[in-house]
């Protein structure tokens, strides 16, 4: 008989059932005014509804993936200003771990002040930071890396974040070193990165060699000149010219009404079409639902290989191994990228436990939960959605 994708891996009596996805990245605090148009500039308009949510990328990742089931961790510079008290509450709400995220004080915490246009479902966004200080690599030592099966970073602050890249390496290194990775709770760390914008970091394109996975926004996209995501699959990580790397593993595109796309590291392509709502009412954030969705159906596709090999005896290092030496303990990753990291050697066998029906299930996953939660103000009851979405639709392996 066969089970669903979501009884199989629930019912597994593992320890690695209760790793974590780390979400390395930013968090601010949203302010959401509902309108029924978009206001004039120099004109008084009364809003529909209001609230106050916490907001940044990793941040809401974070809040999805904890609604559909998966154990998760915040790691971002939290102001210590008046609004840590909501962030920290609405953080334990959500069942979010931030016991790692550094407190800054006398730097007051960033602000997105937000337009929702009832008629029409767009979002306008005014963002400060009046200075938050970006994580560095003495944040992210504090981690203890036994703890988490995937680290999806936030594209920005590249060389910072190469060297925390590097730390993933070397621990993963050391699993296979030590015939760690043949114990049921030390599994090898996955790692994502999303690339939303060019004004993050300029050189975020530079870390294309050094992870598995890698999500492009569509405004990213749109920022280096293509017009539909079909065309970011086709260049992407192949345009030697353009990008300066060969990327060997998964890349993934959502772009909004028209669903997503990905590629394997084999070359092979799929897509999903977008399930939208009867009613679009709130898009804010649906680019990290979909996001968060993948990430889920990934991980516990991951889990699933892992378990499966287990208990063959054999030691499945190599689902996240490169063949690369250029993350030695001996080397820093600082300046020129190229320069200090061989990337023309580099060879991914990090992502073997993604194949074209896997990831093909993932992003079609990811548009139901996308299309679900535009259909929602906020994120509450994705927990129900989804798992309503599993059984009616991925039932059949």
């Amino acid at each position: 008989m066969t089970s669903s994708f979501h009884e199989e891996v629930v019912s597994q009596e593992s320890s690695t059932e209760t790793l974590k996805i780390l979400c390395v990245g930013r968090v601010c605090l949203d302010i959401v005014q509902m309108c029924v148009q978009f206001p004039l500039e120099d004109s008084t308009q009364r809003s529909t509804d209001y609230r106050w949510q916490r907001g940044g990328n990793a941040s809401n990742t974070c809040t999805v993936l904890s609604l559909i089931g998966q154990p998760c961790e915040l790691l971002a510079c939290l102001s210590a200003d008046e609004h840590i008290s909501f962030l920290q509450n609405d953080l334990r709400k959500y069942k979010i771990d931030y016991s790692h995220c550094p407190l800054i004080k006398g730097i007051r915490c960033p602000i997105a002040t937000i337009i929702l246009n009832s008629s029409t479902g767009s979002r306008t966004i005014v963002y400060n930071n009046s200075g938050l200080p970006e994580l560095t690599l003495k944040n992210f030592e504090q981690l203890n890396l036994k703890e988490y099966s995937w680290i999806h970073f936030e594209g920005r602050n590249v060389e910072e974040l190469l060297l925390m890249i590097q730390l993933v390496k070397i621990y993963n290194n050391s699993l296979n070193r030590t015939g760690d990775c043949a114990t049921k709770n030390h599994i090898p760390i996955t790692i994502s990165v999303e690339l939303e914008s060019l004004r993050s970091d300029p050189r975020v394109l530079d870390l294309l060699p050094y992870v598995d996975v890698v999500f492009i926004a569509k405004e990213f996209a749109k920022n280096l000149g293509y017009n539909n995501m079909t065309e970011v699959i086709r260049n992407i990580g192949q345009d030697a010219k353009r990008d300066e790397c060969f990327f060997r593993g998964v890349i993934i595109c959502a772009w909004a009404e028209e669903g997503a796309i990905a590629r394997t590291p084999c070359g092979a392509t799929v897509r999903s079409p977008a399930f939208p709502p009867q009613k679009v009412i709130d898009t804010l954030g649906a680019g990290d639902t979909f996001n968060a969705a993948v990430l889920y159906y990934l991980n516990k596709s991951k889990i699933e290989f892992m378990h499966k090999y287990k208990e063959e005896g054999i030691c499945v290092y190599d689902i996240n191994q490169t063949k690369d030496d250029s993350f030695d303990n001996d080397t820093t990753i600082k300046g020129d990228v190229k320069k200090n990291l061989d990337i023309e050697n580099l060879e991914y066998n990090r992502v073997k436990f993604i194949n074209e029906t896997i990831l093909q299930k993932a992003i079609k996953f990811a548009c139901y939960i996308a299309g679900a939660k535009v259909g929602l103000r906020g994120y509450d009851s994705l927990d129900i959605i989804s798992n309503d979405i599993l059984r009616m639709n991925f039932s059949e392996r």
